[in-house]
């Protein structure tokens, strides 16, 4: 049976979530709120998942339940088609690269140390793989034998803070990454709240869970100042973090 959609609970560690089945995603109000959640970043749906909406509603039912929930937020129906095409290709790289990193690991050892293994990975909500792979990872860092970044952190300025992308930093930061957890400077952590707040001040009351009504001129200021950032902060960190951005700054 293909994974179609997770809900992810909030402050949990790395690999606590429930799945949604099909039979829940068949009904409208609840796949309104499922992209809701989507929107607060609590819930996903992998690609599997948007190609068994797509066959089951339609491009252009989805829209009209999106609209309800407002969590893409597209102006048009070409364009929502064209973001959620966007969605379907960044979630069939990511299943990519887990697949590339997914390795057999023969556990071999005494029964209760590999029981004791299982527990501790569970502790962390991580797969015993994903807890070896982590330590691994962490152990050839400090030899100074790896050379790609030890923790992955995505920039997220209209929510003025960083998502985890790996578990080295799930397992520092947690999932939720606010500025001023990283090595950054003042000034720079300064500069990512005045951003947000910038961005903010066009939410609109009447749509409190929506995403601000931002003039286009605006948001291309917006953007351009968070580019700036966005360099600034990996020249800041350095070599043990890679600084990511979404598809959209805004």
């Amino acid at each position: 049976m293909k994974e179609l959609a997770f809900y992810c609970y909030p402050g949990a560690p790395c690999g606590n979530y429930r799945e949604y089945t099909a039979e829940e995603l068949k009904d409208p109000e609840k796949l309104e709120g499922v992209f809701d959640l989507c929107q607060i970043y609590e819930a996903l749906i992998t690609a599997d998942g948007w190609h068994f909406l797509i066959g089951h509603y339609g491009f252009q039912q989805l829209y009209e339940i999106d609209k309800k929930s407002g969590w893409f937020d597209e102006d048009t129906f070409e364009e929502y088609v064209l973001r959620v095409c966007e969605e379907i290709r960044m979630m069939e790289e990511v299943r990519a690269k887990e697949d590339a990193r997914t390795e057999m690991i023969e556990l071999r050892g005494t029964p209760e140390a590999i029981r004791d293994l299982k527990a501790y990975a569970e502790s962390k909500g991580m797969s015993p793989q994903a807890l070896l792979w982590t330590a691994a990872d962490e152990f050839r860092h400090t030899r100074g034998e790896l050379h790609t970044p030890l923790f992955i952190i995505q920039f997220h300025p209209d929510e003025g803070l960083f998502f985890s992308l790996n578990c080295a930093a799930e397992e520092r930061y947690g999932y939720r990454v606010m500025p001023n957890a990283l090595p950054l400077s003042a000034e720079t952590k300064a500069a990512v709240r005045r951003l947000y707040q910038d961005y903010e001040q066009y939410r609109s009351p009447e749509k409190p869970y929506g995403r601000p009504d931002v003039p286009p001129e605006q948001k291309a200021v917006l953007s351009r100042r968070a580019e700036a950032l966005y360099e600034k902060m990996q020249a800041e960190l350095g070599a043990d973090y890679q600084v990511r951005k979404p598809a959209h700054w805004f």
